[in-house]
Protein backbone atom coordinates (compact mmCIF):
# COMPACT_ATOMS: atom_id res chain seq x y z
CA UNK A 1 0.00 0.00 0.00
CA UNK A 2 1.23 3.55 -0.74
CA UNK A 3 0.28 6.41 0.32
CA UNK A 4 -4.14 7.45 0.26
CA UNK A 5 -5.13 10.87 0.04
CA UNK A 6 -8.28 10.61 1.81
CA UNK A 7 -8.39 14.23 1.10
CA UNK A 8 -6.46 16.39 -1.47
CA UNK A 9 -6.08 19.99 -1.70
CA UNK A 10 -8.47 21.36 -5.13
CA UNK A 11 -5.78 24.42 -5.02
CA UNK A 12 -2.06 25.85 -3.93
CA UNK A 13 -1.01 28.54 -1.85
CA UNK A 14 0.88 29.99 -4.65
CA UNK A 15 -2.61 29.86 -6.96
CA UNK A 16 -3.22 33.56 -6.46
CA UNK A 17 0.09 34.78 -6.20
CA UNK A 18 0.25 36.58 -9.56
CA UNK A 19 -3.07 38.42 -8.30
CA UNK A 20 -1.66 39.24 -5.50
CA UNK A 21 1.79 40.25 -6.71
CA UNK A 22 0.12 42.40 -9.77
CA UNK A 23 -2.18 44.11 -6.59
CA UNK A 24 0.77 44.41 -4.59
CA UNK A 25 3.04 46.28 -7.35
CA UNK A 26 0.49 48.30 -8.76
CA UNK A 27 -0.15 50.01 -4.91
CA UNK A 28 3.25 50.55 -4.40
CA UNK A 29 3.75 52.83 -7.25
CA UNK A 30 0.69 54.61 -6.97
CA UNK A 31 1.93 55.55 -3.24
CA UNK A 32 5.31 56.35 -5.24
CA UNK A 33 4.12 58.86 -6.69
CA UNK A 34 1.05 60.22 -4.51
CA UNK A 35 2.93 59.97 -1.32
CA UNK A 36 0.96 60.90 1.57
CA UNK A 37 -2.46 61.40 -0.26
CA UNK A 38 -2.22 58.10 -2.06
CA UNK A 39 -1.18 56.63 1.34
CA UNK A 40 -4.13 58.19 3.16
CA UNK A 41 -6.91 57.12 0.30
CA UNK A 42 -5.81 53.55 0.64
CA UNK A 43 -6.30 53.96 4.15
CA UNK A 44 -9.95 54.91 3.98
CA UNK A 45 -10.60 52.49 1.21
CA UNK A 46 -9.65 49.67 3.05
CA UNK A 47 -8.94 50.16 6.54
CA UNK A 48 -12.31 52.35 6.65
CA UNK A 49 -10.11 55.05 8.27
CA UNK A 50 -9.80 58.89 7.75
CA UNK A 51 -8.38 59.95 11.09
CA UNK A 52 -4.85 60.65 11.93
CA UNK A 53 -2.28 58.49 10.51
CA UNK A 54 0.39 59.80 13.25
CA UNK A 55 -1.24 59.00 16.35
CA UNK A 56 -0.46 61.82 18.98
CA UNK A 57 0.44 61.16 22.57
CA UNK A 58 -2.83 62.02 23.80
CA UNK A 59 -4.54 59.45 21.18
CA UNK A 60 -1.45 57.11 22.62
CA UNK A 61 -2.31 57.91 26.33
CA UNK A 62 -6.07 57.33 25.63
CA UNK A 63 -5.58 54.34 24.25
CA UNK A 64 -3.51 53.02 27.00
CA UNK A 65 -6.27 54.10 29.71
CA UNK A 66 -8.64 51.61 27.84
CA UNK A 67 -5.67 48.66 28.29
CA UNK A 68 -7.30 46.95 31.48
CA UNK A 69 -4.82 46.51 34.38
CA UNK A 70 -4.65 43.05 34.22
CA UNK A 71 -3.55 42.94 30.25
CA UNK A 72 -0.95 45.70 31.14
CA UNK A 73 0.85 43.52 33.70
CA UNK A 74 0.98 40.88 30.86
CA UNK A 75 2.13 42.90 28.27
CA UNK A 76 4.92 44.40 30.65
CA UNK A 77 5.82 40.69 31.52
CA UNK A 78 6.04 39.86 28.04
CA UNK A 79 8.23 42.88 27.60
CA UNK A 80 10.71 42.60 29.82
CA UNK A 81 11.39 38.85 28.91
CA UNK A 82 12.09 39.70 25.38
CA UNK A 83 14.07 43.09 26.69
CA UNK A 84 15.87 40.63 28.89
CA UNK A 85 16.71 38.39 26.04
CA UNK A 86 17.69 41.02 23.54
CA UNK A 87 19.86 42.68 25.60
CA UNK A 88 21.46 39.38 26.35
CA UNK A 89 21.78 38.34 22.47
CA UNK A 90 23.28 41.54 21.91
CA UNK A 91 26.09 40.53 24.35
CA UNK A 92 27.01 38.48 22.35
CA UNK A 93 27.84 40.59 19.66
CA UNK A 94 31.61 41.73 19.95
CA UNK A 95 33.67 44.15 17.45
CA UNK A 96 37.05 42.50 16.60
CA UNK A 97 39.98 43.39 14.72
CA UNK A 98 42.51 41.41 13.52
CA UNK A 99 46.12 41.91 11.75
CA UNK A 100 45.68 39.40 8.83
CA UNK A 101 49.54 40.51 7.32
CA UNK A 102 51.42 43.27 8.78
CA UNK A 103 49.58 46.53 7.56
CA UNK A 104 46.33 44.85 6.55
CA UNK A 105 43.64 44.78 9.07
CA UNK A 106 40.38 43.06 8.99
CA UNK A 107 37.28 43.49 11.52
CA UNK A 108 33.26 43.45 11.90
CA UNK A 109 31.51 45.97 13.97
CA UNK A 110 27.60 45.76 14.42
CA UNK A 111 26.41 48.56 13.89
CA UNK A 112 22.47 49.09 14.05
CA UNK A 113 20.32 50.05 11.06
CA UNK A 114 19.19 53.84 11.52
CA UNK A 115 15.50 53.40 11.23
CA UNK A 116 13.33 50.93 11.45
CA UNK A 117 9.27 49.74 10.37
CA UNK A 118 7.58 47.34 12.81
CA UNK A 119 4.41 46.29 10.97
CA UNK A 120 2.30 44.77 13.93
CA UNK A 121 -0.99 43.12 12.38
CA UNK A 122 -4.28 44.22 13.56
CA UNK A 123 -6.74 43.12 11.61
CA UNK A 124 -8.84 40.42 12.94
CA UNK A 125 -6.51 40.12 15.53
CA UNK A 126 -4.46 42.59 17.48
CA UNK A 127 -1.28 40.55 17.36
CA UNK A 128 0.33 42.97 20.63
CA UNK A 129 3.26 40.26 21.04
CA UNK A 130 4.08 41.08 17.05
CA UNK A 131 4.93 44.64 18.60
CA UNK A 132 6.21 43.56 21.87
CA UNK A 133 9.17 41.45 19.69
CA UNK A 134 9.94 43.56 16.84
CA UNK A 135 9.77 47.33 18.48
CA UNK A 136 11.51 46.06 21.60
CA UNK A 137 14.57 44.38 19.59
CA UNK A 138 14.80 47.33 17.40
CA UNK A 139 15.12 49.83 20.30
CA UNK A 140 17.91 47.18 22.11
CA UNK A 141 19.88 47.24 19.12
CA UNK A 142 20.19 50.83 18.90
CA UNK A 143 17.82 51.88 16.05
CA UNK A 144 17.93 55.98 15.82
CA UNK A 145 14.18 55.75 15.25
CA UNK A 146 11.70 52.67 15.38
CA UNK A 147 8.30 53.00 13.71
CA UNK A 148 5.13 50.76 14.45
CA UNK A 149 2.51 50.45 12.29
CA UNK A 150 -0.80 49.02 12.83
CA UNK A 151 -4.53 48.86 10.83
CA UNK A 152 -6.75 50.66 12.26
CA UNK A 153 -10.40 49.97 13.44
CA UNK A 154 -12.71 51.79 11.06
CA UNK A 155 -13.17 55.18 12.80
CA UNK A 156 -11.41 54.64 16.17
CA UNK A 157 -7.82 54.26 15.46
CA UNK A 158 -5.37 51.32 16.23
CA UNK A 159 -6.59 48.61 19.27
CA UNK A 160 -5.54 49.93 22.40
CA UNK A 161 -3.58 46.82 23.66
CA UNK A 162 -1.48 47.62 20.52
CA UNK A 163 -0.72 50.99 20.84
CA UNK A 164 -0.02 50.15 25.08
CA UNK A 165 2.84 47.43 23.89
CA UNK A 166 4.14 49.60 20.84
CA UNK A 167 4.25 52.75 23.34
CA UNK A 168 5.79 50.41 26.39
CA UNK A 169 8.21 48.95 23.92
CA UNK A 170 9.26 52.37 22.99
CA UNK A 171 8.31 53.12 19.53
CA UNK A 172 9.16 56.45 18.48
CA UNK A 173 6.17 56.77 16.10
CA UNK A 174 3.30 54.98 15.91
CA UNK A 175 1.07 54.97 12.58
CA UNK A 176 -2.46 54.18 12.80
CA UNK A 177 -1.93 52.46 9.43
CA UNK A 178 -2.38 49.14 7.32
CA UNK A 179 -1.58 46.82 4.68
CA UNK A 180 0.52 47.56 1.86
CA UNK A 181 -0.07 51.23 2.43
CA UNK A 182 1.65 50.84 5.62
CA UNK A 183 4.93 49.11 4.40
CA UNK A 184 5.46 51.73 1.65
CA UNK A 185 4.65 54.39 4.30
CA UNK A 186 8.02 53.38 6.23
CA UNK A 187 9.83 52.12 3.52
CA UNK A 188 9.30 55.27 1.70
CA UNK A 189 9.67 57.97 4.69
CA UNK A 190 5.88 58.95 4.14
CA UNK A 191 4.00 61.36 7.02
CA UNK A 192 7.52 63.21 7.93
CA UNK A 193 9.19 60.15 9.03
CA UNK A 194 12.41 58.68 7.85
CA UNK A 195 12.44 55.92 5.34
CA UNK A 196 12.96 52.65 6.97
CA UNK A 197 16.05 50.74 6.51
CA UNK A 198 14.71 47.69 7.49
CA UNK A 199 10.98 46.39 7.79
CA UNK A 200 9.91 43.92 10.45
CA UNK A 201 6.80 42.18 11.66
CA UNK A 202 4.43 39.60 9.98
CA UNK A 203 1.44 40.58 7.86
CA UNK A 204 -1.09 39.08 4.96
CA UNK A 205 -0.58 37.82 1.91
CA UNK A 206 -0.51 41.08 0.54
CA UNK A 207 2.38 43.15 3.38
CA UNK A 208 4.36 40.02 2.68
CA UNK A 209 4.21 40.42 -0.94
CA UNK A 210 5.03 44.83 -0.16
CA UNK A 211 8.22 43.11 1.74
CA UNK A 212 9.40 40.98 -1.74
CA UNK A 213 9.01 43.44 -3.86
CA UNK A 214 11.08 46.04 -1.74
CA UNK A 215 13.91 43.92 -0.94
CA UNK A 216 16.63 45.92 -2.25
CA UNK A 217 15.72 49.11 -1.87
CA UNK A 218 14.84 48.44 2.06
CA UNK A 219 15.96 45.42 4.46
CA UNK A 220 13.60 42.70 5.45
CA UNK A 221 13.62 40.19 8.03
CA UNK A 222 12.02 37.80 6.23
CA UNK A 223 9.61 36.53 3.38
CA UNK A 224 6.81 34.16 5.32
CA UNK A 225 4.01 32.77 2.89
CA UNK A 226 0.73 31.95 4.49
CA UNK A 227 0.69 30.25 7.91
CA UNK A 228 0.02 26.70 7.61
CA UNK A 229 0.05 23.65 9.91
CA UNK A 230 0.67 19.54 9.24
CA UNK A 231 0.23 17.03 12.12
CA UNK A 232 1.49 13.80 12.11
CA UNK A 233 -0.79 11.33 14.63
CA UNK A 234 -1.40 7.76 14.88
CA UNK A 235 -3.80 5.54 16.57
CA UNK A 236 -3.08 7.18 19.91
CA UNK A 237 -3.93 10.62 18.86
CA UNK A 238 -7.04 11.85 19.65
CA UNK A 239 -9.31 12.97 16.93
CA UNK A 240 -10.53 16.43 18.80
CA UNK A 241 -7.15 17.86 19.81
CA UNK A 242 -5.97 17.09 16.14
CA UNK A 243 -9.24 18.38 15.20
CA UNK A 244 -8.78 21.64 16.93
CA UNK A 245 -5.10 22.01 16.06
CA UNK A 246 -6.23 21.94 12.40
CA UNK A 247 -9.35 24.21 12.26
CA UNK A 248 -6.90 26.44 14.40
CA UNK A 249 -4.50 27.04 12.10
CA UNK A 250 -7.02 27.14 9.00
CA UNK A 251 -8.65 29.88 10.40
CA UNK A 252 -5.85 32.38 10.57
CA UNK A 253 -6.34 32.69 6.29
CA UNK A 254 -8.46 31.43 3.54
CA UNK A 255 -5.22 30.31 2.06
CA UNK A 256 -3.89 28.51 4.87
CA UNK A 257 -2.62 24.99 4.10
CA UNK A 258 -3.44 22.96 6.80
CA UNK A 259 -2.46 18.78 6.53
CA UNK A 260 -2.81 15.75 8.53
CA UNK A 261 -0.31 12.90 7.50
CA UNK A 262 -1.67 9.45 9.58
CA UNK A 263 -0.83 5.96 9.05
CA UNK A 264 -4.60 5.34 10.98
CA UNK A 265 -7.50 4.98 9.20
CA UNK A 266 -10.37 5.42 11.51
CA UNK A 267 -8.36 8.26 12.73
CA UNK A 268 -8.67 9.77 9.75
CA UNK A 269 -12.13 9.34 9.53
CA UNK A 270 -12.71 10.90 12.52
CA UNK A 271 -11.09 13.40 12.00
CA UNK A 272 -12.51 14.42 8.36
CA UNK A 273 -16.34 14.23 10.16
CA UNK A 274 -15.13 16.37 13.27
CA UNK A 275 -13.28 19.26 11.30
CA UNK A 276 -16.63 20.38 9.68
CA UNK A 277 -18.52 21.15 13.27
CA UNK A 278 -15.74 22.69 14.44
CA UNK A 279 -15.36 25.31 11.63
CA UNK A 280 -19.01 25.60 12.06
CA UNK A 281 -18.84 27.00 15.83
CA UNK A 282 -16.33 29.51 14.81
CA UNK A 283 -17.22 33.35 14.49
CA UNK A 284 -18.36 34.41 11.50
CA UNK A 285 -14.89 36.04 10.08
CA UNK A 286 -13.03 33.31 11.54
CA UNK A 287 -15.40 30.63 9.96
CA UNK A 288 -15.64 31.82 6.53
CA UNK A 289 -11.56 31.52 6.73
CA UNK A 290 -11.94 28.22 8.03
CA UNK A 291 -13.82 26.87 5.22
CA UNK A 292 -12.01 27.90 2.56
CA UNK A 293 -8.84 26.97 3.90
CA UNK A 294 -10.30 22.88 4.86
CA UNK A 295 -12.21 23.15 1.57
CA UNK A 296 -9.70 24.75 -0.82
CA UNK A 297 -6.26 24.00 0.87
CA UNK A 298 -6.51 21.57 3.39
CA UNK A 299 -5.61 17.40 2.65
CA UNK A 300 -5.45 14.63 4.74
CA UNK A 301 -2.74 11.59 3.77
CA UNK A 302 -2.79 7.80 4.92
CA UNK A 303 0.36 6.27 5.05
CA UNK A 304 1.03 2.68 5.19
CA UNK A 305 4.20 2.99 8.06
CA UNK A 306 5.52 5.70 9.70
CA UNK A 307 8.73 6.07 7.50
CA UNK A 308 5.92 6.78 4.64
CA UNK A 309 4.41 9.13 7.53
CA UNK A 310 8.32 11.01 7.57
CA UNK A 311 8.68 10.76 4.05
CA UNK A 312 4.93 12.69 3.08
CA UNK A 313 6.04 14.88 5.64
CA UNK A 314 9.09 16.31 4.22
CA UNK A 315 7.51 16.76 0.61
CA UNK A 316 4.85 19.03 2.07
CA UNK A 317 7.14 21.08 3.94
Amino acid sequence: MSKEYLKKATLTSTSDAADVRDTVQGMLDAIRVGRDTTAMEFAAKFDRYEGNVIVTPAEIEAACAEVPDRLKDDIRFAHDNVRRFAEAQKGTLHDMELEVVPGLVAGQKAIPVSAAGCYVPGGRYSHVASAIMTVTTAKVAGCRHVVAASPPRPDQGIAPAVAYAAHLAGADTILAIGGVQAVASMAFGLFGLPRASILVGPGNQFVAEAKRILFGEVGIDMFAGPTDSLILADANADPDIVAADLVGQAEHGYNSPVWLVTDDRALAIRVMAIVPDLIADLPEINRGNAEAAWRDYGEVILCQDREEMAASADECA
